[in-house]
């Protein structure tokens, strides 16, 4: 990468209960990727990081070697960020590549994808976001399948896909003073996937590049039910899943082939995880059921614009 572009490029972590170890790994990492480097650390000392964590941290940002900033209480991953990008562009910082605490992304990962987004923009791909390709990153798990639209551009590889995961993928900040920032009462799930299938809808597109690989985990191993295999949530986290869910079936621009695949495939979801995983199964069911009404009934609030 350019020295310039690598001056406007900050890299974004999103920190919550962090691995310690798992995150020193990342951040020596990302030096190597560009000189801004933000946290933000969502939630106070005791619920989102231990007080070694802080200072561990604490004791980087002392030493220049990057920014902290911290929610007083846990906001969630759209907050987040958008609070890295409000950083970002604070910092005079033309687009952001972010990370989640435990990613671990190639060295090159920045170049590439920079280079990428540079020249999807050269031929007028209209491009809001590039990310790498998702692969497990172990046996017993399963990384977001991403459905193709349409052909691959002939000249970076990339392929046009529904949405791409944040982590690990790169934001030029204007985009979202014309898209709009990541919904907040997402929360954490679906925050990515809404935000992408708006910038269709508004005539910008979003790219993966298949030979940028990167592993990728979500939740903590898999539910087996016959062929069907699903990522093991936390029934907290299943129920904000199930409500996002439900709250994108109400949005114009979400594809209707992906209400179709919402109304099949997460009810099934919500009872096998009832079913399986749940210690309470009947109570489980009910909490799902209610998180689907939820998302079904709540208002839906206007965009915010990123403001600096």
């Amino acid at each position: 990468m350019p020295q310039h572009a690598q001056s406007r490029l900050a890299v974004g972590i999103t920190i919550y209960q962090p691995d310690l170890e798992l995150l020193k790994q990342l951040l020596s990492k990302v030096r190597l990727m560009a000189p801004t480097i933000l946290l933000h650390i969502d939630g106070p000392v005791g619920t989102a990081i231990t007080e070694e964590g802080l200072a561990v941290l604490q004791g980087e940002a002392a030493a220049g070697s990057l920014s902290i900033t911290q929610s007083q209480v846990n906001e969630g991953i759209a907050v987040a960020l958008n609070r890295l990008a409000a950083e970002a562009s604070k910092r005079g910082c033309r687009s952001i590549l972010y990370f989640d605490q435990d990613s671990d992304p190639a060295t090159d990962l920045a170049d590439r994808l920079t280079e990428t987004l540079a020249s999807l923009k050269a031929r007028d791909r209209r491009p809001a976001v590039v990310g790498p390709r998702p692969v497990a990153r172990e046996a017993a798990s399963k990384p977001p399948h991403y459905r193709t639209r349409g052909k691959r551009d002939p000249v970076t590889g990339c392929q046009p896909v529904d949405y791409v995961i944040t982590s690990g993928s790169l934001f030029e900040l204007e985009i979202f003073r014309t898209l709009g920032l990541f919904r907040e009462e997402y929360r954490i799930d679906a925050v990515d996937t809404e935000w992408c299938f708006r910038a269709w809808s508004r005539g910008a597109s979003v790219w993966m590049a298949p030979n940028a690989l990167m592993p990728h985990r979500i939740g903590h191993g898999l539910v087996r039910f016959g062929p069907l295999a699903f990522p093991r949530q936390s029934e907290a986290r299943m129920e904000t899943y199930i409500c996002n869910q439900a709250r994108m079936l109400r949005l114009s621009y979400v594809p209707l082939r992906w209400k179709l695949r919402t109304v099949l495939y997460v009810p099934l979801q919500g009872v096998i995880h009832a079913a399986l995983v749940s210690k309470a199964h009947g109570s489980a069911a009910r909490r799902f059921w209610r998180a689907a009404l939820t998302g079904w009934r709540v208002p839906i609030a206007d965009w915010t614009i990123l403001r600096s």
